[in-house]
């Protein structure tokens, strides 16, 4: 079947029965049973997802962890191949946000983890329903083994030899390949003696690291590479601009409360 139209079938099939949920969300699919197909990780479930499908485009900001765990343990739990996941969530305004989850299996065996919205990125508000012919704002990631990855994160998007010692880092974390998780550590540790960084640069490699150890369940280092970074942020907030690396420790402080 072409690529398009599979993925039209996809969401067609998901319709209107409800599962146990929070007040204001309702997970729905046509055969609504445990497939347990996804495999990955749930570092890469918590990070990918929570920034892609509640801060972006401030799509659900206020989001509970509660709420966001609801979501996300109904995705892993349910989506398969031949189940579609719907879910919907109540929001002041003309319309709810709604998310379709779907697997689509091309034929060289690949598979690909897809979230539709009903988000229009042009129009800048909810639609009435997800269009996917034009502007719906849609997220993908690669599926391999335990590995979630995001497109732009895939090897093949990036050229590691040209990149800085904390992009490096970065990359082998999210990337496809397992092969790199045994170079995470050794490339942060390198990023973090460089001399002659700028706060943000140093802020950032910390961050690297404790992401790093989530993705280890690292708990201990995780505590104290917190209360370090907040001290960082604490210190140097006056004197520089650290809008950006607030933001991405107060998403990382969520990602923790996720993966408890």
């Amino acid at each position: 079947m072409h690529k398009k139209g599979l993925i039209i079938l996809l969401l067609i099939l998901a319709t209107t029965i409800g599962y146990s949920q929070s007040e204001n969300i309702k997970i729905k699919s046509e055969h609504l049973k445990e497939a347990n197909y996804l495999k990955m990780d749930d570092f890469y479930l918590t990070h990918y997802l929570y920034i892609d499908l509640f801060l972006r485009e401030n799509l659900f900001p206020t989001a509970s962890p509660e709420e966001v765990s609801t979501i996300l343990k109904a995705i892993k739990t349910y989506v398969s191949v031949d189940t579609p996941l719907e879910i919907e969530i109540e929001k002041p305004g003309d319309r709810n946000y709604v998310i379709k989850m779907a697997i689509l299996k091309k034929d060289d065996g690949t598979e690909l983890l897809i979230a539709f919205t009903n988000w229009s990125t042009k129009e800048r508000k909810f639609e009435k329903e997800i269009k996917t012919e034009n502007d719906s704002y849609t997220r993908w990631y690669f599926l391999n083994d335990n590995k979630m990855t995001y497109r732009k994160d895939m090897s093949a998007e990036n050229d590691y030899e040209t990149m800085s010692k904390s992009d490096l880092a970065n990359a082998y974390l999210f990337d496809e390949l397992s092969d790199n998780d045994t170079k995470i550590k050794s490339t942060i540790d390198d990023a973090l003696e460089e001399s002659n960084v700028t706060v943000v640069e140093d802020i950032t490699s910390h961050l690297i690291l404790l992401k790093h150890q989530i993705f280890l369940r690292d708990h201990d280092n995780i505590a104290t590479q917190t209360d370090y970074i907040n001290e960082l942020i604490e210190t140097n907030e006056t004197e520089f601009d650290l809008r950006g690396v607030k933001m991405a420790f107060i998403a990382t402080k969520f990602q923790i409360e996720l993966m408890k």
